[in-house]
């Protein structure tokens, strides 16, 4: 079991039947109990992919797909889920444009939960990730550091760190956590990047997008999702910072109208609301990350397959667009109704 409490394995071999040898893989996930993420009410909680593929919740998804349970076993402390492994039929970097196919079978998950099919009354949603998330990390300390923006590979790309601006976000925390919680809410995965998800093919032939790593599956508003499958790839630099405004732009069109077509009927201004705060949230602990990028820099540039040079100028345009997202948020809390 890995220090984090948590592993994953790949199982292969050849099989016969019906008289013809086949080989088959499938994978096999196990969770360790952590006194740190204890209780269904903590954002990370350690048991909550496996309580979620183990009591059917993941079964015949609306939108999307989660791979297929094959056994379960729970052994009190450490719980294990099999699971069919899903072939990708697209490896590697993800085009613009299937990230905007995603973004509308994601709005298809979501939007049927918003319109007529009921939230599953389990006891182990997460019901405030985002909040947890951005508590997560002393982040404001970070923006205030001289540290964060002296090293010179951050002083090239922000000649003009953006303090106030950040400083004015931190301090919105709170207050937009209290109305984004105060808005319908809807199933969702709510860690749908490029790394949790696999374009794949149904029967037929149509494209599917297959989520996996329901970690923090729960309840939110209808637009955070798509927030993080934009955000969330662009952190690592799965998909292109130079593409990261023309993706934002297309992907929440797109998901908008999957909300749609699963028969989703509300305000779209409420979902534009969700979208740039939601972004904003998500985003600002990057500067956490931005800040240790010259002491982590072989492992950065492992991680993003970048040098570390791209992977800062990738960062600055993700918290610059952060930024200008949450200065919507802030002008359309002024005209939204947050209590109906």
């Amino acid at each position: 079991m890995s220090p984090d409490k948590r592993a994953l394995f790949r199982w292969t071999g050849r099989a016969m039947v019906d008289g013809d040898e086949r080989e088959w893989s499938l994978i096999l996930k196990a969770w360790r109990r952590d006194p740190q993420t204890e209780g269904p009410g903590h954002w990370n909680y350690w048991k909550r992919e496996f309580l979620a593929y183990s009591s059917g919740l993941l079964d015949g998804l609306p939108g999307i797909s989660a791979p297929g349970l094959l056994g379960a076993s729970n052994d009190g402390d450490v719980v294990f889920a099999w699971l069919e492994e899903i072939r990708s039929d697209r490896d590697g970097r993800w085009p613009t444009e299937r990230y905007v196919t995603a973004a509308l079978h994601l709005g298809r998950f979501n939007g049927a939960y918003a319109g007529n099919r009921p939230v599953p009354d389990v006891p182990f949603l997460t019901r405030a990730y985002l909040r947890g998330w951005t508590n997560w990390v002393p982040w404001s300390d970070a923006v205030r550091s001289h540290e964060t923006w002296s090293h010179p590979l951050v002083a090239a790309a922000v000649p003009i760190p953006p303090v106030e601006r950040l400083e004015r976000l931190h301090s919105m925390v709170a207050p937009l956590c209290d109305r984004l919680e105060a808005l319908p809410q809807t199933l969702s995965h709510l860690d749908a990047w490029r790394a949790n998800l696999i374009a794949a093919r149904s029967p037929s032939g149509d494209e599917r997008t297959v989520a996996v790593d329901w970690s923090f599956v729960g309840t939110a508003p209808a637009g955070q999702e798509v927030a993080i499958l934009v955000g969330g790839s662009h952190i690592w630099l799965d998909a292109d910072p130079d593409e990261l405004a023309l993706l934002s732009g297309r992907a929440f069109a797109a998901y908008v109208e999957g909300l749609r077509e699963a028969g989703w009927r509300g305000d779209e201004r409420r979902v534009r609301f969700a979208y740039a705060a939601s972004a904003a949230l998500y985003l600002a602990p990057v500067v956490v990350w931005l800040a240790r990028a010259a002491a982590q820099r072989e492992w950065l540039e492992r991680k993003c397959g970048r040098p570390i040079d791209e992977v800062v100028r990738g960062w600055v345009i993700l918290l610059d667009h952060a930024l200008d997202l949450a200065d919507e948020a802030y002008a359309l809390v002024a005209r939204l109704d947050f209590g109906r």
